[in-house]
């Protein structure tokens, strides 16, 4: 495992392992595979390292599929975060930058090959719409909640001014 690797963990803690209320007892102590419930022959799992008394384990093949979901997030997150260009288009409601466009398919590849639901506004909590997602009119979101971050999106223009939760 490489150090960028390891540091996806945090995120994967906060992003993508479901709470250990929502897991059985097998995926809670590490026999069985946190996502799809594998069960995993000793020695074969990915330890997820969440924390003291829980040991939430990954199967070789889901690991670098949730690991993809959470790193395209981040890029995407931190190259719009800091392209004046992707902020002001937000704004406005247009696409982000041409840098931003491959970062989105990117991420909406990874969310596709992990399963994960349609992605919703946070502001308005209407789906992101195909045509949306394709003309690249959103924009990752994270905040903090009362316990943890928490991440999702945006649509780009008037949802970025009316009730996001920042």
């Amino acid at each position: 495992m490489t150090a960028t690797e390891d540091q996806n963990l945090t995120d994967l803690q906060f992003f993508e392992i479901p709470h250990m209320r929502q897991l059985t007892d097998q995926q809670n102590s590490g026999a069985a595979c946190v996502w799809c419930a594998d069960t995993l022959p000793p020695t074969t799992g990915i330890n997820l390292r969440a924390g003291i008394g829980w040991a939430p384990y990954s199967c070789q093949p889901c690991y670098p599929i949730r690991t993809a979901v959470v790193s395209t997030y981040r890029d995407l997150y931190l190259h719009w975060t800091s392209c004046e260009p992707c902020e002001d288009a937000a704004l406005t409601g247009d696409p982000l930058c041409p840098t931003a466009t491959p970062q989105q398919t990117a991420l909406l590849r990874a969310r596709t090959a992990a399963h994960k639901s349609q992605p919703i506004c946070a502001s308005c909590h209407d789906p992101l719409t195909q045509q949306e997602l394709q003309a690249g009119t959103f924009v990752p979101l994270v905040w903090m909640g009362y316990s943890s971050p928490h991440r999702g999106f945006l649509h780009t223009g008037a949802c970025m001014w009316n009730g996001s939760p920042f």
